[in-house]
């Protein structure tokens, strides 16, 4: 049985050529220092073409074109790989779920539900994982659970349970979502048979207490080191330097938003010396003042010493 995916899982950028600063081509180029980077920043494997990926920007073939590109860099870096394969078209999905899982460096798919034709119950929302999951003969499939993207009113208890009568070879979840009640209801259905990892960045600490052990998150592409040192200090039990780190994390993410997250998360990996380029419409892309003003806000809250190194508060 496939192993789960236990420390920080990277969701990371898909490289983009310059183009007219909105994000041209594939840079696949790109991927062997952003490989790098992200092991040796301690992260254990990459979802790739989730949220943070733009995946949803990108075309079939750019897919399969990224998932060949990750399933040679990430395992040559020691990175275990995750296609995320889910979409609107079902039969595209399917496609991508049969190619991803044939491919020797890709360990398990990803897949979010179909949200421009949003499905009415939780057994549709089972029945169109259940056929990426025919679709991949078999391989390790996580459903991705996101609400905030997808739209999607249904509570975690009422997925795992259709999961359970159409989707019996799910693997576990990327559960996003902020309440913890969801994650419980995940991580006790069909006598713990899921793998679920924590999909928000914000709410790794709570996830931690409630028995999570992975995660998979966009702020771990620049700032692994800090969410490491959260689950370390929630594992020796020094609860209040959890609590403190994890608020860094949280101002860390709340300085990003206002910028545009996507191109200032960009932004800041381009700081890091991995350049990636800017994301692709409808996402804008950051002028040089708001890139200074980034920076500013970033050094203001010693985005090296305790972000980056982990370091003292």
């Amino acid at each position: 049985m496939q192993k789960p995916f236990h420390g920080l899982v990277a969701a990371p950028h898909t490289p983009f050529l310059d183009s007219s600063g909105q994000g041209g081509g594939l840079q696949l180029g790109a991927l062997e220092a952003q490989a790098a980077h992200l092991a040796s920043d301690g992260v254990s494997a990459v979802f790739v073409a989730g949220a943070t990926g733009e995946g949803a920007s990108l075309g079939h073939d750019e897919k399969r074109d990224l998932f060949e590109a990750w399933a040679e860099v990430g395992p040559a870096h020691g990175l275990r790989v995750i296609a995320q394969v889910g979409g609107d078209s079902l039969r595209e999905a399917a496609r991508l779920a049969e190619f991803a899982a044939g491919l020797d460096g890709v360990e398990a798919l990803g897949a979010i539900a179909p949200c421009f034709y949003r499905p009415a119950t939780p057994e549709l929302v089972a029945r169109s994982i259940g056929e990426l999951d025919t679709a991949s003969g078999g391989a390790a499939l996580y459903y991705y659970d996101i609400p905030a993207l997808t739209g999607l009113p249904f509570s975690g208890r009422e997925l795992a349970q259709a999961f359970g009568k159409h989707v019996p070879g799910l693997r576990g979840i990327k559960c996003s979502r902020y309440e913890g009640w969801h994650v419980l209801d995940y991580l006790n259905a069909h006598g713990g048979r899921y793998d679920v990892l924590c999909g928000t960045d914000e709410a790794l600490l709570s996830a931690l207490s409630l028995g999570v052990k992975g995660a998979v998150g966009s702020t771990y592409n620049f700032a692994a080191p800090l969410f490491l040192r959260i689950m370390a200090a929630h594992r020796s039990g020094e609860v209040e330097l959890a609590r403190s780190l994890q608020q860094v994390a949280v101002d860390l993410v709340q300085i990003l938003a206002p910028f545009g997250y996507m191109a200032a998360a960009r932004r800041t990996m381009e700081r890091l010396g991995v350049p990636l380029g800017p994301p692709r419409l409808p996402f804008a892309g950051l002028m040089a003042e708001d890139c200074a003003r980034l920076d500013a806000a970033l050094e203001a809250i010693n985005f090296d010493g305790i972000v980056r190194a982990g370091g003292d508060l």
